[in-house]
């Protein structure tokens, strides 16, 4: 039985997507929260939330380059 392996520069699109929308979600969810406690412990994390944002924008610039690279080439 014969698996498809991902390329690596799929994985670097799923990372970015998933990295970049923790980011957003945990830079937003303070504004949407109701209970004081939760808000206040969600807004604790906003360095981690823009640290994701920066790493998904990273990888989905990454994964650009590479695909740009690789359109040039053909």
């Amino acid at each position: 039985m014969t698996s498809k392996n991902p390329r690596p520069n799929d994985d670097l699109l799923w990372k970015g997507v998933l990295l970049a929308a923790i980011g957003l979600i945990v830079l937003i969810a303070p504004h949407r929260l109701q209970s004081p406690a939760l808000r206040d412990i969600v807004a604790g994390s906003a360095g981690l939330g823009w640290l994701a944002l920066v790493l998904g924008a990273g990888c989905l610039a990454v994964w650009g380059w590479r695909g740009y690279r690789h359109w040039k080439r053909q």
